[in-house]
């Protein structure tokens, strides 16, 4: 897996698992996230993004990126807000602050991955990056500890779905591919042969094996955000993340 620009950093970097943490000794996954801007800017599910609004509501900072740096350690950022496309199953998230090097001071930038509005063709193949697997350890020190086993899922796509289809969950369009979907692997990046992400992982049939359905990306790039996204709250005009496309301040082929 690669990043957008190509360059010789993990493509896993990029990826992420969202988690809930109510208290510091305290935590479970929600779902996976990946970057679409290097300050931090990201996408995932919208039912992910939904149930994470909830609980952040309740108590703010509770909900955030558990992330991997490259030097190996995992780290925890708040996530801000979500802005979720109103019939699609994508989402685009805002963490609160940036993670910032403890040795240098200086704000890390995330590596982001490429969008692509081509649909790849019935047969080919497919794959996702997720965090299914994962196991919440006892720790008599730490309380609560999220042992995260992030994988490759790889499949086929079998159909598009342009109206109606076999899911009850989501509203076409959408995908039907033979991935596996474990529960956590939603909202993970789902991608062609060339590594570019053409699909958001949405659901499967509860029980099921091998059957998954995934959101086209693109309509990632039809979710309205404002153009200044601060906490000030005043009103700001809106622009869509194709709009950010074009500017060059998200990848999208």
């Amino acid at each position: 897996m690669g990043t957008a620009d190509r360059d010789e950093a993990d493509g896993r970097l990029a990826t992420f698992a969202i988690v809930t943490r109510p208290n510091p000794t305290s935590l479970r996954l929600l779902g996976t996230g990946f970057y679409l801007q290097p300050k931090g800017g990201f996408a995932t599910a919208a039912h992910v993004a939904l149930e994470a609004q909830e609980l952040i509501s309740a108590q703010p900072h509770s909900v955030g990126i558990s992330h991997t740096l490259p030097d190996g350690r995992t780290k925890f950022l708040p996530i801000w807000k979500f802005f979720i496309h109103p019939t699609a199953d994508v989402a685009f998230g805002v963490p609160r602050f940036e993670f910032v090097d403890d040795k240098t001071g200086e704000a890390y930038r995330a590596k982001v991955l490429a969008l692509t509005r081509t649909s790849p063709d019935p047969g080919a193949k497919i794959s996702t990056w997720s965090y299914p697997l994962h196991r919440v350890l006892e720790d008599e020190a730490k309380g609560q500890v999220l042992q995260l086993q992030p994988d490759f899922y790889d499949g086929t796509l079998l159909e598009f779905i342009a109206e109606r289809g076999p899911s009850v969950k989501l509203k076409p369009p959408y995908y039907l591919t033979d991935i596996h979907l474990h529960g956590g692997s939603s909202g993970g990046p789902v991608f062609n042969f060339d590594g570019e992400v053409f699909g958001v992982a949405s659901c499967s049939y509860d029980g099921a094996e091998d059957i998954a359905f995934v959101t086209p990306a693109s309509a990632l790039l039809e979710i309205p955000v404002p153009e200044i996204i601060n906490d000030d709250g005043g009103e700001r005009r809106s622009v869509t993340l194709a709009e950010l496309a074009a500017r060059g301040q998200i990848i999208a082929r």
